[in-house]
């Protein structure tokens, strides 16, 4: 039923005549200009939201190198990966077919001096070329700056100045049935445009098999198909309120990252580097008080943010930049989004008080990220040749118990590959929250998965 159904309907059954003209007011169908005929009187906030927002909507184009699913090979496809993208995206085709592919998604510029694009990273999972098409036409080559496998978010660079870009707004001011746009690339049909309303905050979607999960999600009706996968979800002001990631075929589900996780992350991405860090060692089993939650404070780094700020170990950290830390899971998540510089509230439960501390997040080195690797895991490892390669482990150490040898080359902790040890570090610190974490190493010819557990 269409809005103006809507409001046949209340004069029909209810006679409220103030109901239809508030309903009227507020219907985001009706022109802008309504006492004028023509174009301009037919440009609704929806025609005015894509025509503003269109210019920074890109196609992206992803060359897959060929690779064969015999199980052995570390990025081979994962039966349970397969058949969750499937249910969200759409066939992937046959298993185990050795033949080059193209991902096809979308992405928002958001910031065209720059030239930074953001998108999904399953989208550019394994890409050896990437290809970002403008709406203008224009078709450039981009450089993957960096990768959040576990938020699904990627930051382009292409090589042009001056781009369109897209306003980003605040989605923390998202309203329930508040209109949306989904702009994107479905079925290889660019700059398609979808509407409709949020229809819920704060979803959660399985992400892998380990109960890994995208959080805090925007649900929408709004009709996001296969290839839609990176482009933004817009409000009536044409700005970015999400980043499009999900779908439920046949059920007309779709979920977008809000606009401000994009917003930090991208930041994060793009400024390089292992990521950053509050000198804090948290766990879950924190005795909470008249049904509070939160992580309880187990260390501090010396001289860290934390430690500096005031925390002491025993504190239950409650809350983050205002946001609940009720899991470890959600302490990572916090993390990876604040801004370097910036203050943070940090509210902790200490000795039945409430206190808040203002903590400054500082950016992590990458020799301070290799050292964490050897102190979690065992892995010390040198460049050589344009792989990581691995000096003998302490015997005691998860990566000694598991058999991992010198000599050993490591091509992938966690879900990231580790091409060099600025890969390491930033799946180190990644994986650090997580008791276990799989590595792919190559001895010889063949290629190896195991579990390193602390």
């Amino acid at each position: 039923m269409t809005a103006r159904g809507a409001v046949a309907t209340v004069l029909l059954f209810g006679g409220l005549f103030w109901a239809a003209t508030l309903a009227l007011a507020q219907d985001p169908w009706t022109p802008l200009d309504p006492g004028r005929a023509g174009p301009a009187g037919r440009r609704t906030p929806i025609v005015a939201a894509i025509e503003k927002a269109k210019p920074a909507v890109v196609s992206i184009y992803a060359q897959i190198p060929a690779q064969v699913s015999s199980g052995s090979s570390p990025f081979a496809r994962d039966p349970f990966v397969d058949d969750f993208f499937r249910r969200f995206f759409g066939d992937l085709g046959p298993r185990g077919l050795a033949r080059p592919t193209t991902s096809l998604g979308s992405g928002v510029i958001i910031d065209g001096r720059k030239g930074l694009v953001v998108t999904n990273e399953h989208v550019l999972s394994g890409a050896s070329r990437i290809v970002v098409a403008l709406a203008d036409g224009r078709e450039l080559s981009a450089e993957l700056l960096g990768a959040d496998p576990g938020r699904d978010l990627a930051v382009l660079e292409v090589k042009s100045q001056d781009l369109p870009q897209i306003p980003v707004g605040d989605s923390d001011g998202l309203m329930i049935g508040e209109t949306v746009i989904a702009i994107g690339n479905p079925f290889g049909l660019t700059h398609t445009a979808t509407v409709g309303i949020v229809s819920a905050i704060d979803r959660e979607v399985p992400l892998g098999r380990r109960g890994e999960v995208l959080k805090n999600l925007i649900q929408t009706d709004a009709a996001i198909n296969p290839g839609n996968s990176g482009g933004p979800l817009l409000n009536l002001d044409g700005e970015l309120v999400g980043l499009n990631t999900a779908i439920i075929r046949g059920d007309g589900l779709g979920f977008a990252i809000p606009s401000n996780q994009v917003r930090r992350v991208a930041a994060r991405l793009a400024r390089g580097g292992p990521g950053l860090d509050l000198g804090l060692d948290l766990a879950e089993s924190g005795r909470p008080r008249r049904g509070e939650t939160g992580c309880l404070v187990v260390s501090l780094t010396e001289g860290g943010p934390a430690a500096a700020a005031g925390l002491k170990k025993g504190d239950i950290l409650r809350k983050l930049d205002r946001a609940p830390v009720d899991t470890l899971a959600d302490y990572e998540l916090i993390l990876a989004g604040l801004d370097q510089e910036r203050p943070v509230a940090a509210e902790v439960t200490r000795d039945g008080r409430a206190l808040t501390f203002s903590l400054t997040p500082r950016q992590v080195t990458t020799a301070e990220a290799l050292a964490l690797a050897g102190a979690l895991y065992g892995l010390v490892v040198s460049e050589q040749g344009g792989k990581l390669v691995l000096q003998r482990p302490p015997e005691s150490s998860p990566a000694g118990r598991a058999g991992l040898r010198q000599g050993d080359w490591l091509l992938a902790l966690g879900d990231r590959r580790t091409a060099g040890v600025r890969d390491l570090a930033g799946a180190v610190l990644a994986a650090r929250f997580k008791p276990a974490v799989s590595v792919t190493i190559q001895r010889g010819q063949t290629t190896y998965r195991t579990t390193l557990s602390r």
